[in-house]
């Protein structure tokens, strides 16, 4: 009898029945997609001021948007409603505008400014799934790193937090990509090359201090934030431009004494002092990481408005590229 033909036997102490169900908001679109949000508390303000509870990075919402609260019926059970707190733009329940307290049922879609939203009852397992497809958003698979996606937005929440508390913070964009990797996949095979893309992921992790601030941006390239003086920036930029160039990568999947040297360029902007809004930061450190390559490679450019502009070579990137980029650094 081969495996094909065998069949295990499953222990019943493994079959365990579902917990009991608890209310979550699901993040269908917008950020952060894919997210469950438990509803653990009698009153839940929905908006994108920082007083909610939940916060949207959404300009289409107001700052108090909508609520969902609990109500205890007859035999204790709990139900929940969704109502409009005067929003700008409306509430809306499966796409019917809503205003006084509406019973939300499973699997019901709230339409938020351009956030939807799904109400769902999530035992353990569904809730654990929910989760893992989260998290799925959230980060790079090859690298560990953050999706470009999800550091954006963090970027954009620090960002926005600092300017509407007026806070003296300074935050660095570094970006960062590897020099004619073209001749590694080409030369080494496509395996090497990812082998290589996640090995430098974890140089830049180390050097900046966590994988929650950098990120894969696509293919080969990536980003990256530091908070702290202005010079942090570039002496972590620097950091991993060294790093990379003396590191010995492996060159063949079969002979381990096999080894290679690549290298890697950087841009760097500053926040407040270059932009004051993350797509700013993250468009003139792409304006710096273009001269870094113009000029030779394997270096390090800090922004300059005199010398780094957009040209029809290199035109300035798009929030659309950063949300709806390539597959590979979602």
């Amino acid at each position: 009898m081969n495996d094909a033909e065998h069949t295990l036997k499953l222990e019943l102490k493994d079959i365990r029945p579902s917990s009991a169900k608890r209310p979550v908001l699901v993040v269908l679109q917008g950020h952060p997609i894919g997210m469950a949000l438990a509803i653990d508390k009698e009153r839940m303000v929905i908006g994108r001021g920082s007083m909610c509870d939940i916060v949207l990075r959404d300009e289409v919402a107001s700052r108090l948007h909508a609520e969902i609260y609990q109500l205890v019926v007859e035999g204790g059970c709990v139900e929940y409603y969704v109502k409009d707190l005067g929003s700008t733009n409306g509430t809306f329940l499966n796409g019917q505008m809503v205003s006084s307290g509406q019973l939300l049922q499973d699997g019901d879609k709230i339409k938020v400014g351009n956030h939807l939203i799904k109400f769902a009852l999530l035992d353990e397992f569904e809730a654990e799934f929910q989760e893992r497809l989260h998290q799925l958003t959230q980060t790079d698979e090859l690298t560990g790193l953050r999706s470009r996606r999800s550091l954006f937005a963090d970027l954009d929440r620090l960002i926005t937090q600092a300017i509407n508390r007026k806070e003296q913070k300074t935050i660095s964009v570094i970006m960062l990509d590897l020099d004619h990797f073209k001749k590694v996949n080409d030369g080494r095979g496509h395996l090497i090359g990812s082998h290589t893309i996640r090995d430098v992921g974890h140089i830049i992790r180390d050097a900046v201090g966590s994988a929650e601030r950098a990120a894969r941006y696509g293919g080969e390239e990536y980003f990256a934030y530091v908070i702290g003086k202005p010079e942090q920036g570039f002496a972590i930029a620097e950091k991993i431009r060294q790093q990379v160039a003396s590191h010995a990568f492996s060159a063949s999947t079969s002979d381990p004494t096999q080894t290679m040297h690549i290298t890697i360029s950087a841009g760097v902007s500053i926040f407040p002092q270059d932009g004051i809004s993350a797509l700013d930061i993250v468009q003139k450190a792409d304006q710096a990481l273009y001269r870094a390559k113009r000029s030779g490679r394997n270096q390090t450019c800090i922004f300059d408005a005199n010398l780094d502009k957009p040209d029809t070579a290199h035109p300035m990137v798009d929030a659309s590229a950063i949300i709806y980029g390539p597959a590979d650094a979602q």
